[in-house]
């Protein structure tokens, strides 16, 4: 149930992760409750998860839950750890950050697990292969992800505008809302350095293509070929024409409730973010804001011939594995299974907070009717999606999503050439693709429960 879209690592970079995590000794953690840290972004939150997934657990160990905060819960989870301290469940970002928790030795093998609570039957394969290091599945994902397009459909009807689905609408779509004096797409970066990869992610799947990427994340196509740097110049280009952000200096400068304001209000027509939007913009639209202001969201379109008209960009936003060195690793193993499988647990917080959800299969009978349709309609499609991209904090290796994020502003400044862009990425993939750190992707077929 991760709340946002965050990486840990912009304050060390992956090595520091590493050199925290392998710098002590493990003498594991101590009490007999499970300890579980966790974060909320409001108070709401914490009270509904505290009381359905911690209090009503009748598991064989009670779970003690100690709320951090989201800005400093992955470092001090880190130094807990090579203090030979720290919870029993382990909450990373996603694959591409386990590597360095397992490779430390803090992550228990949950293999022997997943047959006793049958989690090959329940989760999703892509999700549990991209779970697994060096075979092992070490952390189930706790949320899972896809890139969407939101707009507001009385601004969308009052501009006589049309919801994008090929590259022509798309391009037409933020030529003639620029015309009309709006903000084609909201967009910023101000509060999170992180939204670049965002872009990057869909540029790479609507634009080089799903086998593309699964090539190059396989060795055989470097990433230096034309189809990527020609996805590299076109996101590069669409930012220069203003069209996210109304430009690349204010790109830079926007905040999240700035640009969730722009879209609410009419002054942008539309916005390309990740579906853990939908509790974000909440707030912003309807009674909760007093005003009229409606939101909804469709898939995004492909921008070149031959990609299929619909991708879905698969991203686990959240990975929980369990400390190795725990008293009672089956216990904290039963509660991970609660976590990530009771059903009706899940669908009634999805409902309740627009908690993002395990990526296990979910139909509209398991939701009320009351749910919003919005959420029905994206956690019963997604499962069914007949083509899969892949996320970059999901699929891509730490030091090459590190690189790839905090590089990219220098192509939209025009300071690095898309060129050498992507031969910046190939030269750190190749080294961690040659190291065994690249999380296993699936192959880009439908995606297979």
């Amino acid at each position: 149930m991760d709340i946002t879209r965050r990486n840990v690592l912009f304050a060390g970079g992956a090595v520091g992760l590493l050199a925290i995590l392998t710098a002590c000794s493990s003498a594991g953690s101590a009490g007999s409750d499970l300890d579980y840290w966790y974060y909320f972004s409001d108070g709401n939150q914490q009270k509904y998860f505290k009381k359905h997934f911690v209090d009503d657990y009748k598991g064989s160990v009670p779970v003690r839950l100690t709320v951090k905060s989201s800005d400093t819960i992955d470092r001090l989870t880190q130094t807990a750890l090579a203090a030979g301290k720290g919870p029993a469940l382990i909450v990373t970002p996603g694959p591409s950050q386990v590597d360095a928790y397992s490779g430390a030795g803090y992550l228990a093998d949950l293999t022997k697990y997943a047959d006793k609570y049958k989690w090959n039957e329940k989760f999703s394969k892509w999700a549990l292969e991209a779970s697994k290091v060096d075979g092992k599945l070490v952390t189930l994902p706790t949320s899972y992800e896809s890139m969407a397009f939101y707009f507001n459909p009385a601004v969308i009807d009052k501009n006589k505008l049309t919801v994008p689905k090929t590259r022509e609408e798309f391009e037409n779509f933020c030529t003639e809302a620029k015309a009309k004096g709006m903000i084609p797409l909201a967009a910023g970066n101000a509060d999170w350095k992180g939204a670049n990869e965002w872009h990057l992610t869909v540029a790479f799947n609507h634009n080089a293509g799903p086998h593309a990427i699964y090539s190059a994340l396989q060795g055989k196509t470097p990433w230096t070929d034309a189809v990527f740097v020609d996805s590299v110049e076109l996101l590069a280009s669409y930012f220069q024409r203003g069209w996210y952000g109304g430009g690349v200096d204010t790109y830079f400068t926007n905040q999240f409730p700035k640009v969730y304001k722009q879209l609410a209000s009419g002054e942008a027509a539309g916005m390309i973010s990740g579906t853990w939007e939908f509790s974000n913009l909440a707030p912003y639209f309807g009674k909760a804001a007093g005003n009229s202001a409606e939101w909804d969201w469709a898939t995004l379109p492909s921008f070149r011939k031959g990609i299929p008209p619909v991708v879905w960009d698969l991203g686990i936003g959240q990975s929980t594995g369990v400390n190795a060195k725990a008293p009672n690793v089956a216990a904290a193993a039963e509660y991970l299974n609660f976590l990530t499988t009771n059903t009706k647990t899940i669908a009634a917080s999805i409902e309740a907070m627009n908690f993002q959800p395990p990526p296990i299969q979910l139909t509209v009978a398991d939701f009320t009717a009351n749910a919003d349709e919005r959420t029905t309609r994206l956690y019963t499609e997604l499962p069914k999606a007949q083509t899969i991209g892949y996320t970059t904090w999901t699929f891509f290796p730490q030091k090459t999503e590190t690189y790839m994020i905090n590089e990219f502003e220098k192509v939209l400044t025009k300071q690095l050439s898309a060129k050498d862009y992507c031969a910046g990425i190939q030269l750190r993939f190749a080294k961690e693709l040659a190291a065994g750190q690249v999380p296993t992707a699936p192959e880009p077929a439908g995606l297979s429960s």
